[in-house]
């Protein structure tokens, strides 16, 4: 039989209600293994209070010896180590001993338990033939029954049970044995019900005394985690986790109003400043030591929430919900560094990277140790976001040690790294023997540059293959650039622009413009650094345009072009060819005269009106349109037929508009889905009552869609000026921020068709090329043949009907 002075009550779910038991304890102890296995086999019916719905529980106990101390003092909430019963074992069957020593025996029993209000109590009385035989002067078995009963049980006569022949296998002793087991469940369900409804009212009356001043959150925590104990005594883990639920939910409210101004007395011990930031530990039910600085009121912020998620999720593990043991991690985790923010509490720099970066690495491996691999890769959407917290609080930790960087740590860095690995304290005996545990991993990726490289990259290619795995694109792009990052600040620009062209590719094809002009600049420095001038002045050009980046952001880049279209080399360097788009937008055209048609000499004005999309006046040392020329064999005309046409992409009034050109490496022109949108109400199934409201969107799936692929156009390969005899162009042209209007005069010395096929705008060795003017636009020179035109003199007579006497010549 166990004592309580050999095994003391430890919280974790092997605690059983206690059940004390004296008298003969020989004779219990012959029983002890029996009743202990057999106890809990028979479910029983729990119904609870407040209309709960009832359970069927499987009761199991913890058979003590009875000693005074067990029995509860006023004021004691301790539910753990309440005995809900206390049971007198005798085998008396001889009235004289009865009378000498049981009786007073149990009277001095009886008495203590009427001591301490205690009504839960039973006597067993075991009957056996063998002690029987060796008895010559003895009563029926019911006088002496009939006699504890008349001393001790005149109004619960149920409170004295007797039991055959235990230990014999005989159809009588068996159905006295399960008698007994079902009188004893019985007995113990009523006394955990009863009490355990007196517990739960008297938290609930302390509750609602938070208002009071005086009030503390520790003490109350301490009660209701006693009533999450009990329900996992009992292997109830969903209601042992609601008890959890509620006190998260009630301390978060507490900060909550704390940052609105309204904060609580009791709370300022949770504002003292964090000494220790070792992470979470889920590898044991219980952290006593975190228990403990709670039930002393002398936790920190961080140790509290410690120890209330570890409890949360081994009671999760109980429930096999593995996955919201991440869900819930990551939340917490998050709005532990708000909480921390909200209370002002004191943090050393990096410290709170640390903590992070550990209880991602804890909440993982304890999911994998109780998940196989089959599991793990098939849920990797549940466990991804941790990875990825993990490695950008690593990376954080990398830039504040010194450890991100070409030169590597110096002194400054090499103190802080030694002021944050003393916050970790030793290693946790059961992670000591661990080759992989994340104290070790942390120490060794702080202890060097190669190191840190190693875990980082680790890290960082884990999670990108997880988001891939699970088609969350954009967020293994986010985590390239990431590494594109780290690979800028460690010099190596060339891996750097690699992640950086696959986000941009995904950012341009999504419509993502704010993250497009930031890549585009963080290419832009790669491009720079690795010296591809004539890509670096297209993305330079992309930048001057972008109206998400400030005028002087702008106006640098615009001079990073013009510095270089200025630049004075000995050698004939060959131009740059950049495409014309982000520098400058065609918008129009007008023909003077507006039927585009000239005669052979003849004066054709055509006027271009020029956006131009740099933030400053860009001198222009050439702009010329390259024309091309085709003899038709009718190009001698009657004037009749040209009166009044109008060439190909012209108006009545020889306008001609053009769309906007794309940008190169601009946003995808089509426009997105309209969005279906329908209200949502969630209503209380008992009274109707509404919970919440919201707005969801039906056809998410098409406006989140990722289009397979887009042509990366970045770079300005594919635009080349065409060879061309006939140009009409203007020299010394200033270029004006926004709308510019330019006058050329057309070619006319040769009869035939002319098209407009490129512009070509030149600053200096730059030259910005529209390779394809579309819609087409042509005009046409003609050459009249002499014509004869015969007409009388008078407008009366016809020339048919008199002679003629004169002729007039054109």
């Amino acid at each position: 039989m166990e004592s309580q002075e050999e095994k003391p009550i430890i919280y974790t779910m092997e605690n059983k209600p206690i059940v004390t038991c004296a008298g003969d304890q020989n004779l219990f102890t012959s029983l002890y293994h029996s009743l202990a296995q057999q106890l809990p086999r028979e479910p029983m019916e729990w119904r609870r209070s407040y209309g709960r719905p009832p359970k069927m529980i499987h009761l199991e106990a913890n058979f003590v010896q009875f000693k005074e101390d067990l029995l509860p003092k006023e004021g004691n909430k301790a539910l753990l180590t309440f005995p809900f019963l206390h049971i007198f074992w005798t085998d008396c069957c001889d009235t004289e001993i009865y009378k000498a020593s049981v009786k007073e025996d149990i009277i001095r029993w009886h008495n203590t338990l009427k001591t301490y209000n205690t009504a839960d109590w039973l006597i067993v009385v075991i009957e056996s033939d063998a002690k029987k035989k060796n008895k010559t002067n003895i009563l029926p078995r019911t006088s002496i029954v009939d006699k504890i009963r008349n001393d001790f049980c005149n109004k619960q006569s149920d409170r004295c049970v007797v039991i055959s022949d235990p230990l014999k296998d005989s159809s009588r002793s068996q159905e006295s044995w399960s008698a007994f087991l079902t009188k004893l469940r019985t007995l113990l369900l009523m006394s955990f019900t009863k009490n355990l409804g007196k517990f739960e009212d008297d938290m609930r009356t302390l509750r609602e005394k938070r208002t009071e001043p005086g009030w503390s959150f520790c003490e109350y925590f301490m009660v209701q985690e006693e009533l999450a104990f009990v329900f996992e005594m009992l292997q109830q883990f969903e209601d042992a986790l609601v008890q959890y639920d509620e006190l998260d939910a009630l301390f978060t409210q507490y900060v909550v109003n704390f940052g609105a101004g309204d904060g609580a007395n009791w709370l300022s011990s949770f504002c003292q400043p964090v000494r220790s930031w070792n992470g979470l530990i889920l590898r044991k039910p219980i952290d006593m030591e975190k228990r403990d600085l709670i039930q002393r009121s002398q936790a920190s912020l961080l140790d509290l929430r410690s120890y209330l998620f570890s409890r949360q999720c081994t009671l999760l593990i109980f429930l096999q919900r593995p996955w919201e043991v991440t869900q819930r991690a990551l939340e917490l985790l998050h709005n532990c560094v708000q909480e921390l923010r909200l209370l002002e509490v004191s943090v050393l720099q990096g410290a709170l990277h640390c903590w992070v970066f550990l209880s991602c690495l804890e909440v993982l491996q304890r999911i994998e140790g109780c998940c196989d691999r089959v599991q793990l890769d098939s849920n990797s959407s549940h466990t991804v976001g941790l990875w990825t917290y993990a490695t950008e609080k690593l990376k954080c930790l990398g830039y504040l040690c010194g450890l991100v960087s070409e030169n590597g740590p110096n002194s400054e860095d090499l103190n802080r790294t030694v002021d944050i690995l003393a916050g970790l304290g030793a290693e946790r005996p059961e992670t000591a023997n661990s080759l992989q545990s994340p104290y070790k991993k942390l120490k060794e990726a702080l202890s060097s540059v190669e190191a840190f490289e190693k875990h980082y990259l680790e890290l960082s290619h884990t999670a990108m293959e997880m988001y891939k795995t699970i088609d969350r694109l954009r967020s293994a792009r986010l985590v390239g650039k990431s590494l594109a990052e780290f690979y800028m600040r460690k010099g190596d620009p060339q891996k750097a622009d690699t992640f950086l062209q696959d986000s941009l590719k995904t950012y341009l094809a999504e419509g993502w413009t704010l993250p497009v002009t930031h890549t585009r600049k963080q290419i832009a420095e790669c491009q720079k650094q690795l010296g591809q001038t004539e890509n670096y002045l297209q993305t330079s050009s992309l930048l001057a345009s972008d109206t998400n980046l400030t005028y002087e952001e702008r106006k640098h880049f615009c001079q990073e072009i013009l510095n270089f279209a200025n630049r004075q080399s000995d050698n004939q360097v060959q131009k740059v060819v950049l495409g014309m788009s982000s520098f400058a937008q065609l918008q129009q055209l007008l023909f003077s005269p507006a039927s585009a048609v000239v005669h052979v000499g003849g004066l054709l004005a055509l006027e271009l009106s020029l956006h131009s999309n740099m933030p400053v006046p860009v001198h222009l040392e050439q702009l010329a349109a390259n024309v091309y020329f085709s003899i038709e064999r009718n190009s001698v005309r009657k004037t009749g037929d040209l009166l009044g046409k109008q060439r190909v992409g012209s108006s009545s009034n020889g306008i001609v508009h053009f769309q906007a050109e794309s940008v190169i490496g601009s946003l995808p022109r089509t426009s997105p889905p309209t969005l279906e949108l329908y209200e949502m109400h969630d209503r209380s199934p008992s009274d109707n009552a509404l919970n919440s409201s919201g707005v969801v969107c039906k056809n998410v799936h098409l406006l989140l869609r990722r289009q397979e692929s887009v042509s990366s156009i970045e770079t300005p390969s594919g635009v080349a000026i065409e060879d061309s005899a006939q140009i009409l162009k203007i020299n010394n042209v200033s270029l004006m921020p926004g709308m510019n209007t330019i006058q050329f005069t057309a070619l006319s010395q040769e009869p035939g068709t002319y098209t407009l096929r490129q512009l070509c705008a030149t600053v200096g060795k730059v030259q910005f090329v529209l390779p394809h003017i579309y819609p087409i636009v042509q005009y046409e020179v003609y050459s009249q043949e002499p014509q004869l035109t015969v007409e009388p003199l008078t407008g009366e007579a016809s020339i048919l009907d008199s002679p003629i006497k004169s002729l007039q010549i054109f």
